[in-house]
């Protein structure tokens, strides 16, 4: 595996292979590549390691680390902790839910009165 760290400059993504670890070729790679876009940059890098190392680009897995400035990667990170958040308590409403469809339709509900009853609880 081969560590990249991308960051923007420019108007420009640009990616340096920073360390090659789990068995990767130790070929020193001090190099960097750019792309217009943070969706193409990953595929940039690889085409990097590929051309120094002469391999096929499935030989390896590249890591991207994102470098953001401080007070963005910040704002990042609270976003994507948010979110882990907002994905654990939707698996939660969704277990208690259904147990609660069950139990309802146990006793003799409809499913309609059901989730109705669930869409109560909002």
């Amino acid at each position: 595996m081969y560590e990249v760290r991308a960051w923007r400059e420019q108007g420009w993504w640009l990616a340096r292979v920073v360390a090659a670890c789990g068995g990767a070729d130790l070929t020193p790679l001090n190099a960097t590549t750019h792309a217009r876009t943070l969706t193409t940059i990953e595929q940039a890098a690889r085409d990097l390691v590929a051309t120094i190392l002469d391999v096929d680009e499935a030989a390896f897995e590249v890591d991207v680390e994102y470098v953001l400035p401080a007070e963005i990667e910040t704002l990042v990170c609270e976003a994507i902790g948010a979110r882990t958040w907002l994905d654990a308590a939707n698996d939660l409403w969704h277990e208690h839910s259904t147990v609660a469809m069950h139990a309802l339709t146990s006793e003799g509900f409809s499913r309609e009165e059901a989730a109705q009853l669930l869409g109560a609880c909002d």
